[in-house]
């Protein structure tokens, strides 16, 4: 499935992470922190059967997670759920620079191992790839929360995703979680089933027939 052209201030170009080969426990909850306070509509845990959010600081209670046993999985739901292009964010020959918002519209990202960095079988995924400019020869990258974290801001700005409102110093958070597709190890063809039960649920309700 192509991905679809979305005008820039939709809801509809609303951002996905994609976390695969992410080691540290840390960092996995930071990415789901950073993707929550950046707008994503949803992340898609690749492989893990159990979600772990220390780091997250209950932002994972305001974003929907989809689990995926595999990386192409993971991609297939992506692309043809979502309509979504998916955009690495390393440093690449080929890569384009944040700062240009080289964006095609609706993204899932993808960063790297914080060791190695992307697997060949990660990079044959990604539609294009992002960097991050660097204006001194102190650090040769920047930790993958930091770069998802800088990518994401960038991405918002371009969708021109509204600003959430703020409190004194501070941002308004909302203790409700929106509705969201089960935790719990699932498969992707699982979770769309659940998810097409749910929409034929709602049409039975109002009358309405599926068939």
């Amino acid at each position: 499935m192509a991905a679809k052209l979305v005008a820039a201030g939709s809801e509809n170009l609303r951002p996905l992470l994609i976390l695969y080969n992410v080691s540290k426990k840390k960092n996995f909850g930071e990415l789901i922190r950073t993707a929550a306070a950046f707008g994503a509509c949803e992340v898609v845990v690749v492989g893990m059967h159990r979600l772990m959010t220390h780091g997250a600081h209950g932002a994972d209670k305001a974003l929907r997670f989809t689990q995926a046993p595999t990386l192409d999985s993971a991609i297939a739901y992506a692309r043809e759920e979502h309509g979504a292009h998916i955009c690495g964010i390393e440093i690449i020959e080929g890569a384009q620079p944040v700062s240009d918002a080289p964006f095609r519209g609706r993204t899932a990202f993808m960063v790297g191992n914080e060791g190695q960095g992307m697997p060949e079988c990660q990079m044959r995924a990604c539609d294009h790839f992002v960097y991050i400019a660097q204006y001194s020869a102190a650090t040769a990258s920047l930790n993958i929360n930091c770069a998802a974290a800088i990518v994401l801001e960038h991405y918002a700005r371009w969708a021109r995703l509204g600003e959430a409102p703020r409190d004194g110093y501070k941002y308004v958070t909302h203790a409700v979680a929106p509705s969201s597709l089960p935790r719990s190890g699932m498969g992707v063809h699982q979770m769309r089933r659940l998810s097409a039960d749910r929409a034929g649920g709602a049409a039975a309700s109002d009358g309405s027939s599926t068939e």
